[in-house]
């Protein structure tokens, strides 16, 4: 199995390349299985300050040019909701109308000659119109790599590149992030924990769970609880338990909101948790975004 189809492109990483240590660490750790890909976390998604061409605003109809071959697919393909460009390595995506139908962006991918499946899934304010994956639910095989890079300035709801290879035949799932109704649950997007707080002015990295659960419900936030087990080489995985699992003087990695109302703790496990459990149970054992109908 290869997990590169969750990892998220860095700045520096613009050859398209998954390169974090955590990525790396749980890849070298389970690479042997073919099944798909385990939850890590890779560094959160950052921005470059690059411009795109120009956008392709208020289309009411879809337009196609570029085409190669007879009956190949298209280099440039833009409908109402999306543009969508095809460079050797990579796409550029426009997202216009990020509540478009998810129809519409499927089938711009599909012009361009990928089978793309596109979910509108909830996310926090901050990505609303942004585009989340691309995931490989069967497993990344190459050859290439995948991820993807947000570019800015941008006078659209979102633009990027989406390192995939131009003719991947694999089936492919991309997120539009759509805002969440209050109290559900957003979609699951990897994050470094270490790096991740959720409250203003209040850093929880080094409390203890008892410390930073008071000021969550001081604030009227709930609780969510995962633990943070480390990979001997420096990765990282986490795991979502229940509040029996956890006690009071285990110590918060990070915190960041789950729901419009919950805050989930990353909480080092002590030695009364026991040993790890293997990533893949973990993984399998959680629902994810991509995998779920509707």
């Amino acid at each position: 199995m290869n997990l590169a189809n969750l990892a998220r492109l860095r700045d520096e990483d613009l050859a398209g390349q998954a390169s974090t240590a955590p990525a790396r660490a749980l890849m070298e750790s389970i690479v042997s299985e073919e099944r798909a890909p385990a939850r890590v976390a890779p560094a959160r998604r950052t921005r470059r300050a690059l411009a795109l061409g120009a956008v392709a605003v208020g289309l009411g109809a879809a337009v196609a040019i570029g085409v190669g071959l007879p009956g190949g697919p298209a280099t440039r393909y833009a409908n109402a909701a999306v543009t969508i460009e095809r460079a050797p390595d990579y796409v550029s995506v426009t997202v216009t109308d990020p509540a478009a139908d998810p129809g519409r962006f499927e089938e711009a991918f599909r012009a361009v000659g990928l089978d793309v499946t596109v979910k509108r899934i909830p996310v926090p304010p901050d990505e609303v119109g942004r585009l989340i994956g691309p995931v490989v639910p069967e497993g990344f095989r190459g050859p290439g790599s995948i991820g993807v890079q947000y570019v800015a300035p941008c006078a659209a709801a979102f633009c990027g590149k989406v390192w995939l290879p131009a003719r991947y035949s694999g089936r492919v799932v991309i997120g539009i992030g759509r805002a969440a109704a209050p109290g559900e649950p957003y979609a699951d997007d990897v994050v470094d924990p270490s790096s991740a707080e959720a409250l203003d002015g209040y850093r929880s990295h080094g409390r203890t769970v008892a410390e930073v659960r008071d000021e969550l419900h001081r604030r009227r936030l709930k609780v969510g609880y995962r633990l943070y087990w480390t990979i001997p080489d420096g990765g990282f995985f986490d795991q979502g338990v229940t509040a029996d699992r956890i006690e009071d003087g285990w110590v918060v990695e990070g915190s960041r909101y789950s729901s419009s109302d919950t805050v989930d703790l990353y909480v080092v496990p002590g030695p009364e948790a026991g040993p790890a459990p293997n990533p893949m149970t973990v993984y399998d054992a959680e629902p994810h975004w991509y995998d779920q109908t509707g």
